[in-house]
């Protein structure tokens, strides 16, 4: 494992699904912002993730679909990702 692996990372999302999911799995929110490029005021939810090899394996449990978390605190997740979309 090099120091690459170790070093805690910033990640950045607009998919508010995904995001809902790292909440879900206590991944840490840092905090959003709006994407400058979009014309549609498109929040970016940004993630402080331990590794580049745990964020490697969140997107692939996710998009692979074999990633498990509780159900209510997925939907609680989304809505409140979404209460900060709507400020």
């Amino acid at each position: 494992m090099t120091d690459e692996d170790n070093k805690s990372i910033l990640y950045r999302t607009s998919d508010i699904y995904f995001a809902a999911y790292l909440c879900s799995v206590d991944i840490p929110m840092e905090t959003t912002e709006f994407d400058k490029n979009s014309t549609n005021k498109k929040v970016v939810f940004i993630f402080r993730i331990p590794g580049k090899k745990n964020l490697e394996h969140l997107k692939a449990g996710f998009f692979g679909g074999s990633a498990t978390v509780q159900a209510m605190k997925f939907v609680q997740a989304i809505r409140s990702l979404k209460s900060l979309c709507f400020i």
